[in-house]
C-alpha cells in the first residue's frame, strides 16, 4: 500500500516538471523556426554571411556534441583503454578537452547572432534592443544544453563502447594535441596555487578515510589528480578486458 502511495506521489510531483519541460521545448522549437527564417531572410536580402555563420555554428555544435559525450565514455572506460596509465593522465586529458567546450560555446553564440529576427508568415521583425541579446542567450543556451551536452552524455553513458568506437578515432588525436601543447596548463597552475593557499586538498586523515572505504572512480577524484601534490594512483594490473579489445587497445 505504501509503495502504491509513493508511486502516486512521484507521479503527481513529476507532472509539473513534465509540463514545464514540454512548454520549454515547444518555445525552443518556435524560436528555432524564427532563427532559421531569419537566416533565410538575411540570405535573400544578399547577406550570404548569414548562411556561412549558420553552417559553421552547426558544425561547431556537432564537434561539441562529440566532445561532451567523449568525456563520459572516456571516464567510464579509461582503465580498459589505457590500463597502465595513471589517473593523472586522464585528468590532464579532461583538462585539455575543456578547451573545446569553452571555445565552441563562445564562438557559436557569436555566430548564431542575427542582426535582425524575422517572424515567418508575419510582418514582425526585431532589428535592435535587448530582445535580440535575450534571444541569443536563451536559444543558444538551451540548444547547447539539450542537444550538445545532455544528449551526447546520455548516449555515451548508455553505451560507452559504441560511442568510443565511432568518435574516438577522429576526436582523440585533436584532444591529445591540445594536451601536449599545454594549453590547459595555466588553468591547472591557478587551481593548484589557490588550493594550496586555501589549504584545500584532502588532509592525511581524510585521505586515510577515503582509502579505507572502497569507492568507484569519481569526477572529483579524477580532477583532483591535476594537483601536483597528489601522487598518481595506479589501478590494479590485469588482463585486457573484452571491452578494450573492442576498442583496439594493444
Amino acid at each position: 500500500m505504501a509503495s502504491s502511495t509513493d508511486s502516486q506521489a512521484t507521479t503527481k510531483g513529476s507532472a509539473p516538471r513534465f509540463a514545464f519541460g514540454v512548454v520549454l521545448f515547444v518555445l525552443w522549437g518556435l524560436a528555432t523556426i524564427v532563427w532559421v527564417a531569419s537566416t533565410i531572410s538575411l540570405a535573400a536580402d544578399g547577406d550570404a554571411g548569414a548562411v556561412v555563420t549558420a553552417v559553421v555554428a552547426v558544425l561547431l555544435l556537432a564537434v561539441l556534441f562529440g566532445m561532451e559525450g567523449l568525456e563520459v565514455a572516456v571516464i567510464d572506460r579509461w582503465r580498459e583503454i589505457y590500463p597502465d596509465r595513471p589517473t593523472s593522465h586522464l585528468a590532464a586529458w579532461l583538462a585539455a578537452r575543456q578547451l573545446f567546450v569553452a571555445l565552441i560555446v563562445t564562438t557559436a553564440t557569436i555566430l548564431i547572432n542575427r542582426k535582425e529576427l524575422t517572424v515567418p508568415f508575419t510582418s514582425v521583425s526585431i532589428e535592435e534592443g535587448a530582445l535580440l541579446k535575450i534571444f541569443d542567450i536563451v536559444w543558444t543556451g538551451f540548444t547547447v544544453l539539450w542537444l550538445a551536452q545532455i544528449f551526447p552524455k546520455h548516449l555515451a553513458a548508455t553505451n560507452p563502447l559504441r560511442y568510443l568506437h565511432y568518435l574516438r578515432p577522429s576526436l582523440f588525436p585533436v584532444v591529445e594535441v591540445v594536451r601536449r601543447l599545454g594549453i590547459s596548463q595555466p588553468g591547472e597552475w591557478v587551481a593548484s596555487a589557490v588550493e594550496r593557499r586555501l589549504n584545500w586538498p584532502l588532509t592525511e586523515a581524510e585521505q586515510m578515510q577515503e582509502a579505507v572505504a572502497p569507492q568507484e572512480e569519481s569526477l572529483a577524484g579524477i580532477w583532483r589528480q591535476l594537483t601536483p601534490e597528489s601522487p598518481p594512483q595506479r589501478g590494479a594490473g590485469g588482463q585486457r578486458t573484452e571491452g578494450s579489445k573492442q576498442l583496439g587497445v594493444e
